[in-house]
């Protein structure tokens, strides 16, 4: 008998025990239901433009009947009346309508939070769209400017050799390229030879035949084409280590060449600009890009003949300055040869004269 008698006091001590965290588990769960319905209430403030801030209305008073719930029962560990019953029976009810319209209320909204998830995500990527075309705009408008100033710094010089290593500093500056190079014809016109390069020596005796597929198919249009990395025309350096493909543009730069002040159209009336990219970026040339090339290289073509008109007409002065020189000393020595022979006449006719009795 004494040993059951220990049984029961341990199995009403351990109900006591379980009775006494439940009491507490009530409590906590009653505080933080009925702090939930603050926080949500602070947030439907403060986000105005939420459009379904009635849905959090149901919410929190969902909450808030769950949360009287757990109050009610703190009294249902003790004695209690009927009366606390019937308040527990009312307070299950009624937390167990407005659940059950929630439950519902999220069936007819969840397809519509999931459209304006899809639309915030729409927004976002054509946001991100807009940042990334903005960018590409203020770049362009940073590349117009030095390609601007590149063109007058062309314009405003009359030598070749400065007009063509302008360009390909200006180039190299302003499209952040990692070699550009000119390919000028030969004196025989059957090949092109590299005369000047950006950022590496200049091989010597580096040339081209001028009658190779690549070569002829930059001379075909006047747009700047993407030819192959391996291409001749892109055989600028010797490239060490590991070897990375580089994106590689070319385009064709009338030549006017004169005889008399008129141009001769022939095979050697083109030379070719190479532009190279960064082979450790990812880079590719844009539309825009090749299109500045285009506009560069029309500009260099223009002051290279201003620069040949130049040439001619300074020869062309040489030239008449050395013939009124010739022309100067042949006057001269054509009045000493007739002053001479006018002399030598006076002296014979003394002569005669003098001779006669």
């Amino acid at each position: 008998m004494e040993g059951c008698h220990c049984i029961v006091e341990s199995f009403q001590l351990t109900n006591e025990l379980l009775i006494k965290y439940q009491y507490i588990s009530d409590f906590f769960i009653a505080l933080a239901y009925f702090s939930i319905p603050l926080e949500l209430i602070y947030f439907a403030k403060k986000s105005s433009s939420f459009p379904y801030r009635w849905v959090l209305i149901q919410f929190s008073a969902f909450i808030v009947l769950c949360g009287t719930t757990h109050l009610i029962n703190l009294w249902t560990f003790t004695m209690h009346t009927k009366t606390v019953d019937i308040i527990m029976t009312v307070a299950k009810v009624t937390t167990a309508v407005v659940s059950c319209a929630t439950a519902l209320t999220l069936i007819h909204i969840i397809p519509d939070l999931l459209g304006v998830k899809t639309r915030e995500l729409f927004l976002k990527k054509k946001a991100d769209e807009l940042d990334r075309e903005m960018g590409l705009v203020r770049t362009q408008e940073e590349t117009g400017r030095h390609v601007r100033m590149l063109i007058h710094e062309i314009r405003s010089t009359l030598d070749s050799h400065t007009i063509l290593k302008t360009t390909l500093v200006g180039l190299g500056r302003t499209l952040g390229l990692e070699e550009c190079a000119l390919w000028m014809p030969s004196r025989s016109g059957s090949s092109l030879e590299l005369t000047h390069t950006l950022r590496h020596p200049t091989p010597a005796g580096s040339s081209v035949q001028i009658n190779l597929p690549v070569v002829n198919q930059v001379f075909s249009t006047n747009r700047a084409i993407i030819v192959p990395h391996t291409s001749p025309l892109a055989r600028i350096r010797t490239v060490q280590g590991r070897h990375v493909p580089l994106d590689v543009a070319a385009v064709r730069i009338p030549l006017l060449h004169l005889s008399n002040f008129q141009p001769e159209l022939s095979a050697k009336s083109y030379g070719i600009m190479v532009l190279i990219l960064p082979s450790d970026s990812a880079r590719k040339w844009l539309a825009h890009e090749l299109e500045l090339i285009e506009v560069i290289a029309d500009q260099v073509a223009v002051a290279l003949s201003h620069a040949a008109i130049l040439e001619e007409s300074m020869r062309a002065r040489d030239l008449l300055t050395e013939q009124n020189v010739a022309l100067d000393l042949a006057l001269r020595e054509a009045e000493m040869a007739d002053n001479r022979a006018t002399t030598d006449s006076s002296a014979s006719a003394a002569k005669v004269h003098n001779a006669d009795p």
